[in-house]
């Protein structure tokens, strides 16, 4: 199984799934706020979405350009991950994911449609912070000589 075209993957279908997720909240924020006019930490709510949209975008490119950034050695015909770009894009995942738990459970109001594509996206960030570190793993490894 090659963990670095799963971690791939898993980032091209993150960056499509978190358009939809970044249009979708800014819809329900902005028919929160026309509805319920009295909510008292809306200001704080859109600087958590606008935070959450800004690391993930940032987390995103960083990791897809660590992992497609391959270079291979001349003697060794191996192909090695560019490590720093993917651990700074999974560090980035825990600023991530804590605006995301924020906008799932300690927001002022949350609604069920809300819910259902927070939790879907924790689980994209978590399975891609399950799989960079495997690619992370699995490219730490000394290289086998035949």
């Amino acid at each position: 199984m090659n963990v670095s075209l799963t971690f791939e993957v898993l980032l091209y279908l993150n960056s499509y799934y978190f358009g939809l997720f970044a249009v979708c909240e800014l819809g329900m924020n902005a028919v929160k706020y026309i509805n319920f006019g009295s909510i008292q930490h809306y200001s704080t709510d859109f600087g958590v979405l606008l935070g959450v949209c800004f690391i993930e975008i940032l987390r995103v490119i960083l990791a897809s350009r660590g992992n497609l950034t391959e270079k291979s050695k001349h003697n060794n015909h191996r192909a090695q991950l560019n490590e720093w770009p993917v651990i700074v894009a999974l560090l980035l995942t825990i600023p991530s994911l804590l605006g995301v738990v924020y906008l799932m459970v300690w927001q002022s109001e949350v609604l069920r449609f809300e819910y259902i594509i927070c939790a879907l996206q924790l689980g994209f960030c978590t399975a891609e912070i399950v799989t960079g570190v495997l690619c992370l793993f699995s490219c730490c490894q000394s290289p086998e000589y035949y």
